[in-house]
């Protein structure tokens, strides 16, 4: 672990469920301006790792720092607050809202939404909500969902609602991201898709991405670190190399193409 204080670390975490130990000394470094993926078989507590740095659960030990403070205590509704974001392994969408306006309700500190707007004359606030619409569009545009812009949600294929609440995501301005096997229940062909917009928020924002993910094409296109999740962290590392660890293939790999 490094002594940097900006991103996300997670140090040495604990979590049990009863008596099943779920994973123990667990420690993970997500800095700013990389991708760094999480993998392992299921069990190993991939998505118990998210919802701990989320707040919805709790650690039995250890402590996860942003930007080396600590986020103990915090609530899963402050996360946006603080700059974290994330996806889910089902689709959360606002299945009646067209596509588009479901990227609009995602972007924070609309004009509508602060209380002392009540009490002031509204004058800009077209301007405001083209910049926002251009923005929406933008998004819609970089994952190909653009010509679905103006479709209910809920009649988009499963894919197709996938990218959109990837796209929600990015919407929110968090700096630090965290998706939860974006890649699963996609069609190969819009794979490209999602690795293309998150090198591009790496690339040209800065985002610290967290990805757990299946799908191994997907980590080696994405991922500049790899940390495998078995019981604890068994390897770590660029991507080529941990993918040809020999303790990863025998606990991991091999059961996964079998």
């Amino acid at each position: 672990m490094t002594s940097a204080s900006s991103g996300l670390r997670v140090e040495r975490l604990a979590k049990s469920f009863g008596g099943v130990h779920v994973f123990e000394d667990l420690s993970i470094e997500v800095p700013p301006a990389r991708v760094t993926a999480c993998i392992g078989p299921n069990g190993a507590g991939k998505t118990t790792l998210i919802n701990i740095i989320c707040g919805v659960l709790r650690a039995d030990r250890g402590q996860v720092l942003l930007d080396g403070r600590p986020l103990d205590g915090i609530q899963p509704h402050e996360t946006v607050a603080r700059g974290i974001g994330r996806t889910f392994q089902d689709v959360r969408i606002l299945p009646l809202l067209t596509a588009l306006e479901n990227v609009l309700v995602a972007i924070p500190s609309q004009r509508g939404e602060r209380l002392r707007d009540l009490f002031l004359p509204w004058r800009g606030v077209g301007a405001e909500e083209q910049r926002n619409r251009e923005r929406a569009l933008a998004l819609l545009e970089a994952v190909g969902l653009a010509p679905v812009a103006a479709r209910p949600a809920g009649e988009l294929p499963f894919g197709q609602q996938k990218l959109l609440a990837l796209v929600r995501l990015v919407a929110t301005g968090a700096r630090t991201l965290l998706l939860d096997e974006p890649a699963t229940g996609i069609e190969a062909e819009l794979h490209p898709r999602i690795v293309t917009l998150i090198r591009r928020l790496v690339r040209d924002e800065g985002k610290a991405v967290l990805v757990v993910e299946h799908n191994m094409d997907v980590v080696r296109e994405v991922a500049d670190h790899v940390a495998v999740l078995h019981g604890t962290v068994i390897a770590s590392g660029p991507a080529d190399t941990v993918l040809k660890d020999e303790r990863v293939i025998r606990e991991y790999l091999g059961r996964l193409y079998a």
